[in-house]
């Protein structure tokens, strides 16, 4: 069975949604006290697979759903079966009840699956292993995934209330109680909600949790809203996708009528949209940035892309516990505070002060080939030293000698989660691919020899060959705060950047930081051009 808990105060009345289609039956000798059970008969019918083959036998079939509702101190819990959950409102019930007594109920050593989230790039994964393990061996990273689900055995002690369980906003059981247990079980799942001790087992399951709690999300959607109009809040509009910026590209807002086209993505661009359709501080709402979208235009003013506003904006907030709350790519997370102290220590120690020449360009492309002219150093950009056969990785942006010894810097511009991931990889697997791999290696040594001359090339793949050569990141943005080194990123791009530092202090890979100014002017409108067709507006 599946097992919810509603919130403190939430009645049956009250969790009922309005179109749910179930009937209330009173035809029952159970022993439970109190006991309302909500009953919806599934229609019968042939499956589809009858008519496909063309069979003749009488075949029919059907699913009907019940959901019981049964008091427990001070809360209602509720027992459903079949599709019986959706009789229930998503905002009547405690949505982490399931995973926190998974956590306390669960033997750390006799886990089955997880079900995780990795924020950074949105991928979802479900792990499983045919055998006993921990998490382990089930790949689970508590400082940069999210763990959905977890299912296992119950500790020995519990026995003889569940034999193994799986948990998420519900707690799914299998259970040797009977129907006149149910309340001592449901006492006992009460309180095992309630403990705290799972952080000794598992401490770092809490530093990432996602709100999925309608009454929280509301709540954190109307300071995401507010925000907009506050000059001094930490809000960024951003491209939530991997752009390419050596491909020319422009941004246009829609939804109450087209903007002007920009260079380039700014929360403040949408503010003045907002304010020329009449939209304040006072009459803003979170629908309006549902409703609102961004588009990606070509080089030519065709649309490429489209998103909504509310999917494009990077938010963080604090309620001055030891949570923070960050909203990226549509949603919200809470983020232990202990865990970003930890990314702060972790990675500032790796920045620098800037290095490199401002960038004032058109394009990331430019900047590249016009930096490594400046600094007398082989351009890379758009290379690639993989084996043949594999996906292209680039050794690096520019190639340059530093004291003495070889820098493979890799450059992005903008500090958006998508961009930043990709850059943070890049520099891993290029690192790896120079060192573990001959073919890579001599590729380099091509390029180089191509690019400059063959000693320059035969020192590069000595040094290569030798481990003796440094990389740098250089993240290019119009921030104007270097003091606040890694704070300048968005909460889920200093997780993978701490993973990707470690993975290159691992293979003793000297590397460093930097915040590199952006001095091109993209605030402002796009000089006009002619489109080749008309840009593709969403419906108004």
């Amino acid at each position: 069975m599946s097992i919810y808990a509603l919130k403190p105060g939430m009645t049956v009345e009250d969790s009922l949604r309005d179109d749910h289609g179930y009937i209330e039956t009173t035809d029952h000798s159970s022993s439970i006290p109190n006991l309302r059970v909500f009953l919806k008969r599934g229609s019968q019918s042939a499956p589809w697979w009858k008519e496909y083959l063309d069979l003749n036998d009488a075949l029919l079939q059907g699913t009907n759903s019940a959901a019981a509702f049964v008091p427990s101190g001070k809360r209602v819990m509720v027992l459903t079966f079949g599709a019986g959950q959706f009789l229930l409102r998503d905002d009547v019930y405690e949505h982490d009840f399931g995973t926190r007594v998974v956590l306390n109920a669960v033997d750390p050593r006799k886990l089955k699956s997880t079900e995780t989230l990795d924020p950074d790039s949105s991928q979802r994964r479900r792990t499983q292993i045919p055998y006993d393990g921990d998490l382990a061996l089930l790949s689970f990273a508590g400082d940069a995934s999210v763990l959905k689900s977890l299912t296992g055995k119950a500790r020995p002690k519990y026995n003889d209330l569940v034999r193994s369980v799986t948990g998420s906003s519900s707690l799914r059981v299998t259970t040797p109680a009977r129907a006149e247990d149910l309340p001592k079980l449901l006492s006992r799942l009460r309180k095992l909600y309630k403990s705290d001790d799972f952080l000794r087992t598992f401490p770092d399951v809490a530093k990432i949790r996602p709100i999925t709690d309608p009454a929280l999300i509301s709540s954190l959607d109307e300071k995401l809203s507010a925000s907009i109009f506050d000059l001094s809040a930490p809000i960024v509009l951003t491209v939530p996708d991997i752009l390419d910026y050596r491909d020319e590209s422009f941004v246009q807002f829609a939804g109450r009528g087209v903007s002007p086209i920009f260079d380039d993505v700014y929360v403040r661009h949408y503010r003045e949209y907002l304010e020329a359709h009449n939209v304040t501080k006072a009459n803003m709402s979170v629908e309006i940035l549902r409703h609102d979208y961004m588009l990606l235009l070509d080089g030519s003013h065709n649309q490429r892309q489209r998103w909504s506003i509310y999917k494009s904006l990077v938010y963080e907030v604090s309620d001055g516990s030891d949570y923070s709350y960050h909203f990226s790519d549509g949603s919200w997370f809470k983020v232990a505070t202990d865990l970003i102290v930890a990314l702060r220590q972790d990675v500032d120690p790796y920045w620098i002060d800037a290095n490199l020449p401002e960038h004032r360009w058109a394009s990331e492309g430019d900047y590249n080939k016009e930096a490594s002219d400046q600094l007398s150093a082989i351009c890379l950009d758009k290379t690639n030293v993989s084996p043949k056969g594999q996906s292209a990785v680039e050794p690096c942006d520019i190639l340059r000698a530093v004291d003495g010894e070889f820098e493979l810097v890799h450059v992005k511009i903008g500090t958006s989660s998508a961009n930043l991931s990709h850059l943070f990889n890049q520099a891993v697997n290029s690192a790896e691919l120079l060192r573990t791999v001959k073919e890579s290696s001599q590729k380099l040594h091509k390029l180089v020899e191509k690019r400059a001359d063959s000693s320059t090339a035969d020192s590069v793949l000595k040094a290569v060959n030798k481990d003796q050569f440094k990389v740098a990141i250089a993240i290019v943005s119009h921030k104007r705060t270097p003091e606040r080194k890694s704070d300048n990123l968005p909460i889920f791009s200093r997780i993978s950047l701490r993973r990707a530092l470690r993975s290159l202090s691992a293979m003793r890979v000297p590397v460093s930081v930097q915040l590199v100014p952006d001095a091109t002017n993209r605030a402002g409108k796009a000089k006009p051009r002619k489109p080749r067709t008309p840009a593709l507006v969403p419906d108004e």
